[in-house]
């Protein structure tokens, strides 16, 4: 064979099919994880424990109550999901909106964060009780609750993250006379959507489950509600189909909020092409 002659080059990278294959693979194996674990352990518990039914059901029976009664419990989700969608926008308004107000007035921050954190700090029982008499079973004092639950997290990651403003671009803004919503805009926000991003993977998620408990001490819809019924009827299977429903949910927003905050990170993504 002529020293000159090359030979064809080979690619040695698995093509789109296999890439797909093995993509799908890990997703299952993530998903079925879990879901086999959590299965096992209710079986493991329903055996030791020698609980009645009612207590600890059967899982099937968990999935039959779940298709029999999905008109009456998809009704009253549909309750839940608007009042847990409009607290978790009223948590980040006030979240975040109060941390652009202490960047942009520092004095305002010594004003108004002892009056969040006395917030924060007040137990859920005491505030839906106050609620419950100025507003009454209303979808005002079940969406503040939600609110109030969730926008302390929103403040305090949004903070952190505008502090976190590389000091060397601030430096360059600064000698560049520029405004604080220059500043503000092209280097304190970019590198604060990281912890807005966490901020939002928890309120999120916890949106749905203050949503419930909140429905659960004064609501006639809802989550909380059927939950409360079917705990007077003794009806621990309709219970444990509720928890089913609001454990998947949350965890589907928190997963949706993680992907999405991954597209947004822009140093991670600068860290992939990098490497």
């Amino acid at each position: 064979m002529p020293a000159d002659v090359a030979l064809p080059a080979t690619d040695d990278r698995p093509g789109l099919a296999g890439r797909l294959t093995r993509r799908a693979l890990t997703w299952a194996v993530r998903v079925a994880t879990p879901v086999v674990s959590v299965i096992l352990l209710w079986y493991l518990a329903i055996w030791f424990s020698g609980l009645p039914a009612f207590v600890i059901p059967l899982p099937e029976r968990v999935l039959e109550v779940l298709w029999q009664d999905r008109a009456f419990i998809f009704e009253h989700l549909l309750a839940t999901l608007q009042v847990a969608g409009i607290g978790f926008l009223w948590a980040n308004v006030a979240g975040i909106g109060l941390a652009v107000l202490f960047d942009l007035l520092p004095p305002t921050r010594h004003m108004l964060m002892p009056a969040a954190i006395t917030l924060r700090n007040v137990p859920y029982i005491a505030l839906i009780s106050v609620l419950m008499l100025a507003f009454g079973d209303s979808i005002l004092s079940k969406t503040s609750i939600v609110a109030l639950a969730g926008f302390f997290p929103v403040l305090v990651n949004t903070m952190a993250g505008l502090r976190a403003a590389d000091e060397v671009q601030l430096d360059r803004m600064r000698i560049l006379n520029a405004s604080w919503w220059q500043t503000f805009s092209q280097v304190r926000l970019p590198y604060a959507v990281p912890s807005i991003v966490a901020a939002q993977e928890i309120t999120g998620s916890g949106s749905i489950i203050v949503a419930i408990a909140a429905e659960w001490m004064i609501s006639s819809t809802g989550l909380g509600y059927v939950i409360n019924h079917a705990m007077q009827n003794y009806r621990g299977d309709k219970v444990y189909a509720v928890a089913l429903i609001a454990t998947a949910l949350s965890f589907l927003i928190y997963s949706s909020v993680h992907a999405l905050g991954k597209r947004l990170d822009w140093r991670a993504a600068g860290e992939q092409r990098r490497g």
